[in-house]
């Protein structure tokens, strides 16, 4: 038995540091200030953008779809930026632009009675409206796991210290 403990505690890797060109990055710290900004960007530079586009407000030249995907996704870079893919704000104003499509769909084949463009729209104001405010309140929060689950830990031990992180 001693002998099999002596073999694995031959084998097994001593901790030794790397070169300085081969040692990974730490991962810098995020800040929900910075993520804040990201999302603004990301909504309103489409939005703008849009609006150069086609100042007439006919989307002859794109404009219109550009501004769109800047309501819809722009609002969501923030997570992005802390790691986060997918937001269930991004989910409601997908859900907004589906309700939307729907209904244009819908207009090409026979005109929308009032009272059915009037529930689609209020639906739409809510889900969109609803998805930026879950996004905006969200982010401090996804900046938070992000710095905490890329943060380097040092912790004092028996034999002098150990650093540990999760990178």
């Amino acid at each position: 038995m001693r002998h099999a403990v002596l073999i694995v505690l031959l084998s097994t890797r001593i901790a030794s540091a790397q070169s300085p060109g081969e040692t990974p990055p730490v991962a810098e710290e995020k800040s929900a200030l910075t993520a804040y900004f990201i999302s603004v960007a990301a909504t309103s530079g489409p939005l703008v953008v849009g609006a150069i586009l086609d100042p007439d407000g006919d989307n002859t030249r794109g404009g219109g779809m550009i501004a769109a995907a800047g309501a819809i996704i722009g609002p969501t870079a923030g997570h992005w930026y802390a790691g986060r893919t997918w937001t269930p704000g991004l989910t409601l104003r997908i859900a907004a632009a589906g309700i939307v499509g729907g209904m244009v769909i819908r207009e090409q084949q026979e005109p929308l009675e009032l009272g059915t463009v009037v529930v689609g729209l209020t639906a739409t104001a809510a889900l969109w409206g609803t998805g930026v405010i879950w996004d905006l309140v969200t982010l401090p929060r996804s900046v938070r796991r992000y710095n905490r689950e890329h943060a380097l830990v040092i912790a004092p031990t028996t034999n002098g210290v150990a650093v540990a992180g999760r990178f």
